[in-house]
């Protein structure tokens, strides 16, 4: 009988965790749709259905999952998230270059490359953070200068630093002026959203000169991604993840702003491993320090009792979360190559002139959607920074100053 009864939670945990994984791959192909969202449904509608611990692998699974498919849109309709805005004009550059479906196998491979690099160094991050090294003590202390330097790093990479400044101030007066404006609409919603469009997304289809998409190469067997940049990407996450008030776009500037190499294929990897390992390391970051930095740790918590992470062995229910992770990314890593190639295969019959109006129309209708009328607004003048920051011809990381001033002015006014 106990072990039927080990078999039957073996397999809710893994049914859960490949639940969680469709719905991630949804929310991950769907512009401004985001897991805080079902995590948030799912705990007003399912909050005293007595089954926490398997909601709680079901959002985890979705919010690994969600890393890995929001390459898709990002790369073919130029629709940025917060996790993924640097990674539109590369991707979307390799698109013109008939290279579509090979960016979204390297995201993928760079995701799960990322996902088993996070679990080999989950141990030593545990012992860093908390006794006996401690140290988050001394990153919680020096929080506004992290962020300064951070900022800094931004701006000095860049071969026109006062051009950088410039952009960077811009975006972060911007920041300043949106960031607490209630702007959900029919949708719960942030100003990040239309902002991050703005910056990122319109000014890389405005900008795509080529007036016929190429046909895509489907053939992208021998698809590699460098240590180093799984590596880097890593750390960044790991960073970042215990940073309050910090999201991966942070980790994504700090990753690419410390990146040497700036080919279009070490961009996208090295930016979606970064975006993988943050999501792992804030749950990791859940039950060492006892902290959730992101919308779904926080749910998380309505539903289960977290224990802190003290020892050596993994608590419960951490060690079951961690077997959802594995579920999810195995199974989002190849349906982020099918639903890649899928969409490859069939984007070129568009012409590139009509795919950058429908991709443009996409991004407005869930704009409007989400953040309604002030979303719009919100929109019209991030891209005119967007803009700005191209005709400058100024690193477009530079626009996260968006989030990161706010941030800063936030720890000394």
């Amino acid at each position: 009988m106990e072990w039927n009864a080990m078999m039957i939670d073996f397999i809710l945990i893994v049914s859960f965790a490949a639940a969680g994984a469709f719905i991630g791959a949804v929310t991950g192909i769907i512009p401004g749709l985001h897991t805080n969202n079902i995590a948030i449904l799912l705990l007003a509608i399912l909050s005293a259905a007595g089954i926490g611990i398997y909601l709680c692998i079901l959002i985890v699974a979705a919010a690994i999952s969600h890393t890995f498919l929001d390459i898709i849109p990002s790369t073919f309709i130029g629709a940025p998230e917060e996790d993924t805005a640097l990674l539109v004009l590369p991707a979307h550059s390799m698109v013109l270059q008939g290279r579509g479906y090979e960016a979204i196998c390297i995201s993928a491979l760079a995701s799960l490359a990322s996902v088993a690099v996070c679990f080999a160094l989950l141990l030593p991050f545990r012992f860093v953070m908390e006794e006996p090294i401690n140290f988050y003590e001394i990153i919680e202390k020096n929080m506004p200068w992290i962020l300064i330097c951070i900022s800094a790093i931004v701006i000095f990479t860049n071969e026109n630093i006062w051009k950088a400044i410039l952009i960077f101030l811009l975006a972060g007066i911007f920041g300043m002026v949106i960031i607490d404006l209630n702007t959900s609409f029919l949708i719960q919603s942030s100003p990040i959203f239309p902002a991050l469009a703005g910056l990122f997304g319109a000014p890389a289809l405005l900008y795509a000169e080529k007036k016929i998409l190429p046909e895509q190469n489907l053939e992208a067997e021998e698809i590699r991604v460098k240590k180093r940049d799984i590596g880097g990407g890593v750390m960044a996450g790991g960073i970042v993840a215990i940073l309050p008030g910090v999201s991966s776009a942070i980790a994504s500037t700090l990753a690419l702003a410390l990146k040497r190499e700036r080919s279009n294929e070490a961009i996208v990897a090295i930016l979606s491993a970064t975006n993988t390992a943050t999501n792992f390391f804030v749950l990791a970051s859940l039950f060492i320090i006892l902290k959730a930095r992101s919308g779904f740790a926080i749910v998380m918590r309505e539903f289960i009792n977290v224990e802190k992470w003290s020892g050596f062995l993994i608590p419960y229910p951490y060690n079951l979360l961690l077997i959802a992770v594995i579920v999810s990314s195995t199974i989002s890593y190849f349906l982020t190559k099918h639903i890649g190639k899928f969409v490859a295969k069939n984007i070129s019959r568009i012409s590139y002139r009509r795919l950058i109006r429908i991709s443009i129309s996409i991004i407005l209708i869930m704009v409007f959607l989400f953040t309604g009328f002030l979303g719009l607004l919100i929109f019209g003048v991030a891209s005119l920074i967007g803009i700005t920051c191209l005709e400058m011809k100024v690193r477009r990381s530079v626009c996260m100053g968006v989030l990161l001033v706010p941030l800063i002015l936030n720890y000394f006014l």
